[in-house]
């Protein structure tokens, strides 16, 4: 990075119902995606009042203004899922007109506020919501996939230089495509066993009852980390280390633990100049929105007061992989051995 200062990197995953389709029925989730509507908003407002860089790692069917426009957009190649289920071209059919009959599956206004706002950037979850580690898709598909998600951010007058993979699915083999596609960034998954990537098939209960309670008590550490050049530093991975969970009105009463687990951690990365990257979904908020938006204001509260004492900066991911870039090329041997005075993260 440019300098020993600590960095707080927000990255959230807009989906709507592109991300939920294979997991719940509209019906049931409709509260939620309905109250993106309000909740983008008002976590615009929190960063622009906090001075946050926040990444928007954006599925690229959402760029369309119209199924028609979506439709001619859909890339000649689609993955063959083993599981029909996982594909949702199968269901194009279903969805509405435009945004106004359908804010489920657009979202092009949503974007145009992102836009708007300062130092928001808006990246990549993929075009389809595209599963890498699941059986029957290829390489092939993905680049297919991702050339589609790069057209759709330039229709909007983005290029796309982040990537979040769905369902924290990170395909080390598909890095490259990702670099050619002139991505420079994506979001690695949290050092522990807890957060390694595998196909939905292969997540177990005990791994989501664990990292439940993770969430409020210390069983993996605390993910602060340093980010990572790869492939000949054209791409950077940017590790996640916290899922902001959402709010749940029978665990409220941990609410301060779940809080202390996440700003003493953003404490280590402001005084060792480390990088904490919190995460969520925008749907996360669409319920119980005040709850949610009074928490992330205490940790944004917490942010300002480390930028204060400690010089914390908020970055964006690509702003941060570009950082990195230019310090591993003026000081390769000491940014390859991570060496800032600063204490290795916990595995």
């Amino acid at each position: 990075m440019r300098d020993d200062r600590g960095v707080l990197v927000i990255s959230l995953d807009f989906e709507l119902y592109w991300g939920m389709r294979d997991l719940v029925p509209l019906d049931q989730y409709r509260e939620n995606l309905l109250g993106v509507r309000q909740a983008i908003p008002r976590m615009l407002e929190l960063f622009e009042e906090f001075g946050v860089h926040a990444t928007w790692a954006t599925v690229g069917l959402l760029f369309f203004r119209s199924r028609d426009e979506l439709l001619a957009s859909i890339p000649g190649r689609l993955p063959r899922y083993d599981d029909p289920r996982l594909s949702p071209y199968p269901h194009l059919s279903a969805i509405g007109r435009d945004e106004a009959s359908d804010p489920f599956h657009f979202g092009r206004a949503l974007i145009e506020q992102i836009r708007r706002t300062p130092h928001q950037e808006i990246g990549t979850h993929t075009f389809s919501h595209y599963y890498c580690l699941e059986r029957g898709q290829t390489e092939d598909d993905f680049r297919a996939d991702l050339a589609a998600a790069v057209l759709a951010g330039r229709s909007a007058g983005v290029e796309v230089r982040s990537i979040v993979f769905p369902r924290n699915q990170v395909a080390p083999s598909y890095l490259l495509a990702c670099s050619q596609a002139g991505i420079t960034a994506y979001r690695g998954n949290e050092h522990s066993w807890l957060h390694s990537p595998r196909p939905v098939a292969r997540e177990t209960q005990v791994r989501r009852a664990v990292r439940l309670v993770d969430s409020y008590l210390d069983l993996s550490g605390d993910h602060a980390t340093v980010p990572t050049a790869l492939l000949g530093s054209e791409i950077v991975n940017i590790p996640a280390s916290r899922y902001l969970r959402p709010y749940a009105r029978s665990l409220r009463h941990l609410e301060g633990l779940r809080q202390r687990r996440i700003t003493s951690a953003m404490l280590r990365a402001a005084a060792h100049g480390l990088v904490y990257h919190l995460w969520w979904h925008p749907h996360n908020f669409g319920r119980n929105l005040e709850q949610n938006l009074a928490i992330l204001r205490r940790i944004l509260e917490h942010y300002r007061r480390l930028a204060a004492s400690h010089g914390m900066r908020s970055l964006g991911m690509a702003e941060l992989a570009a950082e990195v870039r230019e310090s591993r090329a003026g000081a390769p041997t000491a940014a390859a051995s991570g060496a800032r005075g600063a204490p290795r993260p916990r595995p």
